[in-house]
């Protein structure tokens, strides 16, 4: 054997080696604990702290951006940007969430929200992934089925922490629709 098909035969068991641990990744990808329903999460960083979103109330992230500031305004809505045309009101998710208010212009990504009303971003540090969440944590309290006196925790946007993402971490579960209500008329 030459020199020159060892090479080829190396790569080629090289990229097939590749190939197996990528379809291995992607088979286990999809699968949960027995038993244990669950939805996807959006998984955001600010700062130390890691929040998720349900992903029906995600409509796109982007990049985050230069805001036109809004006079008045409180310290957590961070100003405007124009998005396809329309004009979308960010709110800084931890200044939102009570942690301190941003000192420089928003960096890391806007995570547009779903929404019959008002467009919405919240800038978030980092957009870490999608993570799967019980079913359990993502309940309404309002909805049928469910208990209606369910406590909120430590916030009202907060519907649950809950453990999530590959290395299991706490996640503070956000309910957007709750968080919003203190800045949309």
């Amino acid at each position: 054997m030459t020199e020159a098909s060892e090479i080829e035969t190396g790569e080629a068991a090289r990229h097939r080696a590749l190939l197996d641990e990528r379809s291995a990744s992607l088979a286990r990808r999809g699968r949960t604990r027995a038993g244990v329903a669950t939805r996807p999460v959006l998984l955001c960083l600010c700062g130390e702290d890691r929040y998720g979103l349900p992903l029906g109330e995600v409509s796109q992230v982007i990049p985050a951006r230069s805001c036109t500031p809004v006079p008045g305004a409180p310290d957590a809505v961070l100003g405007l940007v124009a998005l396809s045309g329309r004009v979308v009101s960010v709110i800084g998710l931890a200044a939102a969430m009570g942690g301190p208010d941003p000192a420089a212009p928003p960096q890391g990504h806007f995570v547009v929200l779903r929404g019959g009303g008002a467009a919405v971003a919240l800038a978030v540090d980092r957009v870490e992934g999608i993570v799967p969440v019980p079913v359990a944590a993502l309940a309404d309290p309002a909805s049928p089925g469910e208990p209606r006196d369910r406590p909120r925790l430590g916030s009202e946007a907060v519907s649950v922490y809950a453990a999530a993402g590959p290395q299991g971490g706490a996640v503070v579960i956000i309910d957007p629709r709750h968080l919003l209500r203190r800045y949309l008329p």
